[in-house]
């Protein structure tokens, strides 16, 4: 038995159990802890009488938040136009927009005699974040139901201290006045995760690629910088074509055996060759100084960063929204995935760039490693 205890792989095995189950646990607070917060919402009002000007200063002061949140649930932004709002309705932008309507206040108030109920529009952005969209969708139908409900009881308290007679059904319809009418705008339809089917296939790969160049450097053993750099041209050119051949592989088979069919095959196949090369020159760049540690490394914010990918920043922790999100560099994949599919971005877009630059930090420590001391024979 104590022989046993004095094995190293016993303790490796302990040490093993201790620290995975606390990464695997800490990887779960950003879904366990998630609290809506500071959803952009954007409001026009068209009307402006008293009620279209009352609906706005109601929604503007709703400062509801959720249980355990520190921020209101909703930020409000109020446009002049829908033109205004309809740009805001982008990627990295608002997740709905609310849409009161001209003569909204005349429909009301005529209402009583021979009106018709007005309608507030709400335009849900689906592309956004498919899951928080939908909830924001039955969040804001109850918030109007409940203010409609409101101006109706006041109307008809009005018309009972004037006793003005009217019909049961009119009566019905003043004691909730207006209706909502949700449209979608960059729809996801049978899309709804098709940007997250590439990270996993696109991270694993480069991963493994980017480890099997390693040895397969390592095993010609340059003992000088000469043969050190014709080497890293190999590699690079290896890692060339493997990109391609795993950005347009892995679309092949999303397009094939997942069945999703997109409207930019070309453009999204390019984008994933560029994710592709990224990441493996990242990694390279890391292993080649710090060898398996480095690989450890990326392969533990493998684990890390799958539940914040799903989610939309404004679900997640402050800390994890301010200073974990920002610095994954599979986010560019994955929301650059989520431009092109819903919202027809081109290739060269903010992500395009982010992944540009990833590229670039790995490229120069990949070729740095080539001038140490070790090789300067």
């Amino acid at each position: 038995m104590k022989d046993i205890l004095k094995n190293k792989f016993f303790i490796f095995a302990t040490i093993a159990a201790i620290f995975i189950t606390l990464i695997m646990t800490i990887t779960q607070i950003p879904s366990v802890k998630s609290k809506p917060q500071n959803i952009d919402i954007g409001i026009v009002n068209q009307d402006q009488g008293q009620f279209g000007k009352q609906i706005t200063k109601k929604i503007k002061a709703n400062k509801n938040k959720a249980d355990g949140a520190k921020k209101p649930m909703f930020k409000w932004h109020e446009y002049k136009t829908i033109k205004q709002s309809n740009q805001k309705l982008s990627s990295q932008g608002n997740y709905a927009t609310i849409i009161i309507p001209k003569n909204f206040t005349n429909q009301i108030t005529t209402l009583s005699k021979e009106g018709t109920k007005p309608t507030i529009q709400l335009k849900i952005n689906k592309g956004r974040n498919n899951a928080l969209s939908g909830n924001v969708e039955t969040i804001l139908n109850n918030v109007f139901n409940k203010i409609s409900l409101g101006i109706g009881q006041n109307l008809l308290k009005q018309i009972d201290a004037q006793n003005i007679p009217i019909k049961a059904s009119k009566a019905a319809e003043l004691s909730n006045p207006f209706q909502t009418k949700a449209t979608y705008v960059h729809n996801t339809k049978n899309l709804e995760s098709a940007n997250s089917v590439f990270f996993q296939p696109i991270w694993i790969a480069s991963l493994l690629i980017t480890l099997l160049l390693f040895y397969a450097g390592k095993s010609i053993n340059p003992s000088n910088r000469k043969t050190m750099i014709k080497v890293k041209t190999s590699q690079l050119l290896m890692t060339t074509l493997l990109s391609f051949v795993t950005g347009f592989g892995t679309l092949f088979y999303v397009n094939t055996i997942l069945g999703y069919q997109f409207n930019q095959n070309t453009t999204i196949g390019f984008f994933l060759t560029l994710a592709t090369f990224a990441f493996i020159m990242l990694f390279s760049g890391f292993i080649s100084w710090m060898e398996l540690p480095g690989m450890a490394i990326f392969g533990l914010l493998l684990f890390f960063s799958m539940p914040l990918m799903a989610m939309a920043p404004q679900l997640l922790p402050e800390f994890y929204k301010n200073w974990i999100l920002p610095w994954i560099p599979m986010r560019f994949l994955y929301d650059g995935a989520r431009e092109l599919i819903y919202y027809g971005s081109n290739f060269w877009n903010q992500n395009s760039i982010y992944l540009s630059i990833t590229l670039l930090i790995g490229l120069t420590l990949f070729l740095l490693e080539g001038f140490r001391k070790k090789y300067s024979k």
